[in-house]
């Protein structure tokens, strides 16, 4: 497979034939949707790609790094899984590539022109005559982590001897039931003291008390004899004036978040937005500086606008291998 410029392209310090192929060029799959797994001292590569032969391409290429490789369908038309074997080999990206089991992009990535050989043929594609797309990792939805709290001072039911239920409070205002007691407990009660039986309590009257009051009486209205010696206000003499009824006051709509609101499906990892922003910054210090596409816009991707700017990723990843489509390949 020749990666060798035509002679009229300028040989670059970054292309693909400043230095031989290493294991480590595989960083160029996990810039875009490539994936890294860890086992004890020794890490796999995995990506989905489409078209079968993006899937040979990258076989010759990891073959060529001395890395066992297994390319299947997935079962969706035109999609193929390309995965390579555990090796030691691959131990270092791994552990420049994972934070615990996330993948976290390096802030001192380098994009040369063997790594982004590898992007190009894992999901590069034109985008109209003057642009071409490298595709990134999917986003996937952000799952908040539960909140476990004060786990270790919280005793749950479960864990509690059977002997020994959690005592449940009773709701305001309900006195609990008592258990009758046992005839044993009872037979074991001493017997209470007996003394002189207490005289049944009279109730007092006092030698003032009015006694009950006789709500059947009718009370007359009292008037006043002198009223027409009063003199005269004058409210009668003004105006009469209707007032307006009174308005219901229309209950405004309260803004309720919807359960499915959060849901977005097009919500963003952090980790992931993160990665993006190191792949960007990447491309930007190879000379490639691209536009963002978000997923809503049919991403995420980065394009490179430009015949000039396309004309140098193809001088960096250099002539397009046995297989790929003249089309497909940045020229």
């Amino acid at each position: 497979m020749s990666v060798t410029p035509a002679r009229s392209r300028q040989l670059s310090l970054f292309g693909v034939e400043a230095r031989p192929p290493t294991p480590m060029d595989l960083e160029g799959l996990l810039a875009g949707a490539g994936e890294v797994g860890r086992m004890g001292g020794t890490a796999k590569v995995s990506i989905e790609v489409e078209d079968a032969w993006r899937a040979d391409v990258l076989r010759a290429e990891c073959e060529q790094r001395g890395l066992v490789v297994a390319c299947e369908p997935t079962g969706v038309e035109d999609r193929w899984t390309v995965r390579t074997a555990y090796a030691a080999l691959l131990a270092p990206l791994a552990a420049r590539w994972l934070d615990g089991t996330a993948k976290v992009a390096p802030r001192d990535l380098v994009l040369d022109g063997r790594r982004l050989r590898l992007w190009v043929a894992a999901a590069g594609s034109w985008d109209g005559q003057r642009a071409y797309l490298l595709r990134l990792a999917p986003s996937r939805p952000y799952v908040p982590e539960e909140d476990d709290g004060d786990a270790e001072g919280r005793t749950d039911a479960a864990d509690l001897p059977v002997e020994e239920e959690p005592a449940v409070a009773p709701p305001a205002g309900v006195v609990p039931a008592l258990d009758p007691p046992d005839e044993e407990s009872i037979e074991d009660l001493p017997d209470a003291p007996r003394g002189k039986p207490k005289k049944k309590a009279t109730p007092l009257i006092s030698t003032f008390d009015p006694g009950p009051v006789d709500l059947g009486v009718e009370v007359e209205d009292w008037i006043d004899d002198n009223r027409d010696g009063w003199p005269d206000s004058g409210v009668g003499d003004l105006p009469t004036v209707e007032l307006d009824p009174l308005a219901e006051v229309a209950s405004e709509r309260l803004d309720v978040p919807d359960e499915n609101d959060n849901q977005d499906e097009h919500a963003i990892d952090r980790q992931v937005a993160d990665n993006w922003v190191a792949i960007g910054d990447a491309l930007a210090t190879a000379g490639l500086i691209a536009v963002f596409v978000g997923p809503k816009a049919g991403g995420p991707a980065y394009r490179i606008v430009g015949l000039r700017r396309v004309t140098r990723l193809a001088e960096l990843v250099g002539e397009p291998p046995a297989g790929a489509p003249q089309a497909s390949w940045p020229r």
